[in-house]
């Protein structure tokens, strides 16, 4: 599908942003012809499209891939990637930690922080160190429940996962200020059905509510 590390990195570009310009993505040590040529393979294959203002954006099938598309080899597009998702709360001051995404798909809506699933480390210890890592706090996490995660636009499919809910009750220490944790940020008793919120985030506060062990399948329109 990507068969050239050029259109590697259109898609993963682009990953970043809602749309940017052919000056944007191409090398400035690339002469025009050979990037239109890669540009237009990409195009071909369905993850970039050009808008009519001129600029090129990401497909749904684009999204699905997003940052993605640097990796030796990319994931199948009809299967759903695997993620931890992680809910931290505050009991003093019924106050969550919430991430604005910084990368498609879905990006800019808020939802939890998220964690990938590694083979040699057991989940709550890899929830632990990305919270420590991403954030600077210290978080004892539980895992909470799992399931699947469809989200479409305008019909298409945008983002299919599956999740592993872990909630972590109060962390130790400061949020940190660094480019690691920029999109991190506490609320109290936010509105998780607010618009700017990712559409599964009602579902998630609901399985925090509940009783360990659900397993949940939803599908979300936006």
């Amino acid at each position: 599908m990507l068969d050239h590390h050029i259109q590697k990195s259109i898609v993963y570009d682009l990953a970043f942003a809602e749309s940017l310009r052919f000056s944007d993505l191409k090398p400035d040590d690339m002469e025009n012809k050979a990037f239109t040529y890669h540009l237009k393979k990409v195009m071909r294959a369905g993850l970039v499209e050009k808008l009519e203002d001129g600029h090129y954006a990401l497909t749904m099938k684009g999204r699905r891939i997003g940052k993605g598309a640097l990796k030796k080899e990319s994931r199948l597009l009809d299967r759903a990637y695997s993620i931890l998702l992680l809910a931290v709360r505050r009991s003093e001051d019924d106050a969550w930690l919430l991430y604005k995404r910084q990368t498609q798909p879905l990006l800019g809506l808020t939802g939890f922080m998220q964690a990938q699933p590694v083979a040699e480390t057991d989940a709550r210890t890899t929830a632990h160190q990305t919270a420590r890592e991403q954030t600077g706090l210290t978080v004892d996490f539980e895992v909470q429940g799992h399931g699947y995660f469809r989200v479409y636009r305008s019909g298409e499919l945008e983002s299919f996962i599956h999740f592993t809910l872990l909630v972590g009750q109060n962390p130790a220490g400061e949020l940190l200020e660094t480019a690691e944790s920029a999109g991190y940020f506490w609320q109290q008793t936010p509105s998780f059905e607010s618009p700017d919120m990712l559409p599964n985030m009602q579902t998630l506060h609901k399985m925090c509510e509940a009783e360990p062990g659900l397993f949940v399948e939803a599908t979300f329109e936006l």
